[in-house]
């Protein structure tokens, strides 16, 4: 006898509960670990009231500025600017459309400043009204509203010429003597630095997560005082910065990962860099803002130092950790777990078996509670929750169709291959979609791991003489399926797959484990029935 089919005997003879079990503690060590505080770089008391964060009052659920007929209730606009206040001063607006024009008011009350946004777009008529409330805001609140901010990334969007820039604020400073300046990030005024002769200051947006080549939470913060020397080089009026910050959740690019504990470390880093330097500085931004999901994908909706119930989403002193879940997960294992090993003990069955099924209901408990939080935050619209709720529930389904093997419970061949081959097609849609339009796109990787685990312990627990007969029948198609799904992980290789980005090369193996269990799986289930 061959060492080959010694070494595979060996595997055979190891049952499923020592592999579910293996997976469980894994599953409960990931969980465990994302929960435990991280100390993180100090920064001192003194760097608090923040100088100014970016306000947008969108966070409620159907709240969307691209939405034309939007308003924002002035009492809602109070209560937002309550909360802020205590952490910050100012605020930093973006328009005075859609019920906008109340902050400079509500600000008042709360012995605030506004850095007050007009909104300029593709519609000259629509931006000289905006131009025109804004500054009457302006000029009826001169010790409230510190500057007027003609124009947000206009020349990035294309929405405007830089001539046509220029007519806008000579056009704003004949009206006003409130502080004038235009903010773009800070590629665009170096493209168009002329722009620096119509303003007072010279607002520049510097977001290392959005950068075209991303910058690592380690060198985000240096990456900010690098292009700052360089500016200070180049104009000569004061620079303010009026965004930076990162996000807390969404896609990682290149090395740079959004996460909680590095939204706080470039927060904390950069605030006490400022107090260094002396910047002039607005952190993006006040609330996280679900709606712009749409735009940028998941990341766009979590940049908020609040989350979307006015909560605080960290401290600036103190460790930090990634999630807060408390034992609210556990509990929740353990329930089903007990459930599940209660109908074992109902139906008599024997103590392994009784045991495997509390194991796998535990797992299938910590997973399916981290894919509910990952269809909460990526799941931008109905179409999207139905198809990764969907996604979650084929390989649940999966898993428990391993499940009767495992027990020694009569399979469902016919129905496990249509599982398997939807399971596929997914894979393959998720990969196709990340090749060719990635930047917007997350790794489901929590949706995948657990249906590709539990083929992967009937593989190595289904004894030879079992898969022996296995035919042939199915290898047509599932050699298909694979050549596409290998396909589809080579464009992601190529078109995806940057350097140091973990997150892109963790599903890349989740494609290569499924090039291999899928079509092993199918031809497993080959002879015992056939599903054409």
């Amino acid at each position: 006898m061959s060492k080959s089919i010694m070494v595979q005997r060996s595997f055979y003879r190891i049952p499923a509960l020592f592999w579910a079990s293996l997976f469980l503690i894994g599953t409960v060590f990931y969980v465990w670990r994302l929960q435990q505080p991280q100390p993180l770089i100090e920064v001192p008391s003194d760097v608090l009231p923040l100088q100014c964060v970016s306000y947008a009052p969108y966070y409620k659920p159907g709240m969307n500025p691209t939405i034309k007929d939007t308003f924002v209730d002035p009492v809602q606009i109070e209560q937002d600017l309550q909360a802020i206040s205590k952490v910050t001063k100012c605020v930093r607006t973006y328009s005075v459309s859609q019920g906008l024009d109340y902050v400079p008011k509500a600000a008042q009350k709360f012995g605030m400043q506004v850095i007050l946004g007009a909104w300029i777009g593709w519609v000259d008529a629509d931006n000289r009204k905006e131009l025109e409330l804004a500054i009457q805001q302006a000029n009826q609140y001169p010790d409230t509203v510190r500057g007027l901010v003609v124009g947000n990334e206009v020349l990035l969007r294309g929405e405007q010429t830089e001539a046509r820039m220029h007519e806008y604020l000579q056009w704003a400073k004949e009206r006003t003597k409130v502080p004038l300046t235009y903010a773009d990030v800070w590629e665009y005024w170096l493209k168009y630095p002329t722009l620096e002769q119509e303003v007072d200051f010279v607002t520049v947006h510097i977001l290392p997560y959005w950068e075209d080549k991303p910058v690592a939470i380690d060198q985000a913060v240096a990456h900010t005082a690098s292009v700052m020397g360089h500016l200070g080089t180049v104009f000569k009026k004061p620079l303010v910065i009026g965004e930076t910050g990162w996000p807390s959740q969404g896609r990682q690019r290149f090395r740079a990962k959004p996460s909680v504990v590095n939204q706080v470390l470039y927060v904390r880093g950069f605030l006490q860099a400022a107090k260094q330097t002396g910047w002039q500085y607005n952190i993006i931004e006040a609330m996280d803002q679900p709606w712009k999901r749409e735009l940028e994908g998941t990341v766009g909706g979590y940049w908020g130092i609040f989350n979307d119930q006015l909560q605080p989403k960290f401290n600036l002193q103190g460790p930090v950790s990634e999630r807060s879940d408390g034992w609210v997960p556990y509990i929740i294992a353990l329930v089903l777990a007990a459930g599940a090993a209660g109908w074992g003990i109902h139906k008599q069955l024997p103590t392994s078996q009784k045991t495997l099924l509390g194991v796998v209901a535990a797992g299938l408990a910590l997973h399916g509670y981290l894919q509910v939080d990952y269809i909460q935050l990526a799941a931008r619209n109905t179409l999207e929750f139905v198809a990764l709720g969907g996604f979650v529930i084929l390989g649940w389904g999966l898993v428990l169709l391993q499940l009767r093997h495992w027990l020694g419970l009569a399979p469902k061949s016919c129905l496990e291959q249509c599982m398997l081959r939807l399971f596929a097609i997914g894979l393959f849609v998720t990969s196709a979609g990340l090749a060719f339009n990635g930047r917007y796109l997350d790794f489901p990787l929590i949706l995948s791991w657990l249906p590709l685990i539990g083929l992967l312990i009937s593989l190595i627990t289904v004894r030879p003489s079992e898969s022996a007969s296995a035919t042939g029948l199915h290898t047509g198609i599932w050699f298909t399926v694979v050549m596409v799904l290998l396909a589809a992980n080579l464009s992601v290789g190529v078109a995806m797959m940057e350097p140091g980005n973990l997150t892109a090369w963790w599903w890349s193996l989740v494609c290569g484990v499924a090039l291999f269990v899928l079509p092993a799986k199918s031809m497993q289930l080959a002879h015992k029935a056939t599903c054409d």
